[in-house]
């Protein structure tokens, strides 16, 4: 417990030190942001880093994070906006865990090779093509072809909103997932052990519903949490694509705009949210680890 605490506090210093000298370096000179406007004479007071680093840990602690360039909380503006990237992410993650645990099992109950292949093929198709090229393909099809759902925005609770984008996000997802799970899944489908309920006169829906998924379940929970951290941080091309107020979103106009403020407390909490669900993701691979070695 005391390493796993050293080990957070040390990241956090790298992760904040990275985090301010970024933000002050992508904002420290705006003047090409007015080159149209005619606007010459800007007041841009340089600092050292140290001073820097120090009122950015002030902005932190004592400010709430400081203020956006529309004058609004940073805190204040992140939190209206992680709900939305909470549902999305969640979304996301269901949709994609669904499909490739469905597919992958299916094959394996039908043994059919055909859908193997196939949702195999899918799959590395999905990751070689662009999340944007999907995002809009979707926006196509299921927007101005068929009318079933909006182009984006978002009303909170609203999962109508969510769907588009969600797809795209959890396409990548389950592409990722099956690939894993399809091999898996067939290994364990010849393994000693399913042999042996198969003697046994267990059904074979049993087998691969329960048996084949438990085994292929700790591994696949973890990749799950890993992909659920990055949407967490933000999904900046989908977001900008659907126009959805999510984290994401929030972190490229802050690049765009040079927001100092709230670009670095972006950068922390996506450090932070992304290191905290990977340390879990590194428990939960240990402790499911030190399970199978005390199984019989």
């Amino acid at each position: 417990m005391k390493s796993e605490v050293f080990r957070f506090l040390y990241y956090l210093l790298l992760l904040s030190l990275v985090s301010s000298y970024v933000s002050e370096f992508h904002t420290k000179d705006k003047i090409y942001l007015y080159a149209d406007s005619g606007i010459s004479n800007l007041n841009s007071e340089q600092t050292g880093f140290l001073t820097s680093y120090i009122n950015f840990w002030e902005r932190l602690v004592l400010r709430s994070g400081g203020l956006t360039q529309n004058g609004e909380s940073v805190y204040g503006h992140i939190g209206s906006r992680f709900f939305a990237t909470f549902h999305l992410a969640i979304f996301s993650i269901c949709f994609g865990a669904i499909f490739a645990f469905g597919l992958s099992l299916l094959s394996i109950y039908l043994r059919s090779s055909k859908l193997y292949n196939f949702v195999y093929f899918l799959s590395n198709f999905i990751l070689s093509t662009p999340v944007f090229i999907v995002a809009i393909l979707l926006l196509i099809v299921f927007f101005y072809k068929l009318e079933w759902f909006p182009p984006g925005g978002y009303e909170p609770g609203n999962t109508y909103f969510i769907v588009l984008p969600g797809i795209a996000l959890g396409s990548r997802i389950f592409a990722r997932l099956s690939l894993y799970l399809l091999p898996e899944t067939q290994k364990e489908s010849k393994s000693k052990y399913t042999l042996l309920l198969l003697t046994r006169s267990y059904p074979w829906s049993h087998i691969v519903g329960v048996e084949i998924f438990l085994k292929v379940l700790p591994v696949a929970l973890i990749l799950l949490i890993l992909d659920f951290g990055s949407l967490l941080s933000g999904a900046m091309v989908v977001e900008e694509i659907f126009f959805f107020p999510g984290v994401g979103k929030s972190l490229y106009y802050s690049i765009k705009s040079m927001d100092t403020d709230l670009l670095s407390t972006l950068l922390m909490y996506s450090g932070v949210l992304f290191y905290i669900l990977n340390r879990l993701g590194f428990h939960l691979q240990n402790y499911f680890s030190g399970e199978y070695h005390r199984a019989p």
